[in-house]
């Protein structure tokens, strides 16, 4: 069920920037396609043909198993929204807080800054940031990691999932300073998107990997129309 709940919006990110050629990408999904793109290969294509793929087969279990429900998928929706609400209040809880400078940083301001000026653009990257994001650092990095220490390693279960929980919430508000379009260092908001990388996490591990990406897309989302409706006020 999260492959066909994230389908639209991987749908969204391919046709609006990947086959727009756009040459501003999420850096998670520029390290995720990389090995393809060294092989001459429109990575980025091939990968969302596989999810879209994964989406067709699992389509079809669901069918035969006749536990496909539109209620369900609305339900995913709203609890991802209320979780992306959440998040919204705990920025600006940090953004009182913090220094007025550090404000446009936690709202991902970045984003406007590097997307070309395109509303579109920028919700399109929003979307795929979401997208990305949760399959590096949640489902590679949690699931795969802790499959990789519990199997190879012979780790507890609980432990691996506590190493990995940390490692990829560190690794995912690191990434946010990396490259020409990365965000200024500051402890602060170092520690805050950490704290933001665990939430998504604890939800990848309790509700699987279709509500993170839904709500890490919907939290984007929300802060770009509200930036654009506050730079255009």
């Amino acid at each position: 069920m999260s492959l066909i709940f994230i389908l639209p919006l991987v749908v969204l990110y391919q046709i609006g920037i990947v086959q727009a050629g756009s040459n501003v990408r999420n850096l998670a999904e520029v390290w995720m396609t990389g090995p393809l793109a060294l092989l001459g290969l429109q990575a980025t294509t091939a990968i969302n043909i596989l999810v879209l793929s994964g989406v067709v087969a699992a389509l079809m279990v669901i069918q035969r198993a006749g536990t496909l429900s539109i209620v369900y998928a609305v339900f995913m929706t709203l609890e991802s929204l209320i979780y992306a609400l959440l998040l919204l209040s705990g920025v600006g809880i940090a953004a009182a807080i913090l220094d007025e400078s550090l404000q446009n940083i936690l709202s991902s301001g970045w984003l406007m800054q590097n997307a070309g000026g395109l509303p579109q653009r920028q919700l399109l990257l929003g979307i795929g940031a979401g997208v990305y994001e949760e399959l590096l650092f949640r489902v590679m990095f949690i699931g795969g990691g802790t499959f990789l220490m519990v199997k190879i390693f012979s780790f507890s279960k609980l432990f691996s999932i506590l190493c990995m929980l940390i490692i990829s919430s560190i690794l995912f508000s690191a990434v946010h300073h990396i490259g020409t379009a990365g965000e200024p260092i500051h402890s602060y908001v170092f520690i805050f998107r950490t704290l933001c990388g665990t939430v998504l996490g604890l939800i990848y591990i309790f509700r699987g990997p279709g509500i993170p990406v839904m709500t890490h897309s919907l939290y984007n989302v929300i802060v770009i129309i509200a930036m654009t409706h506050t730079s255009g006020a």
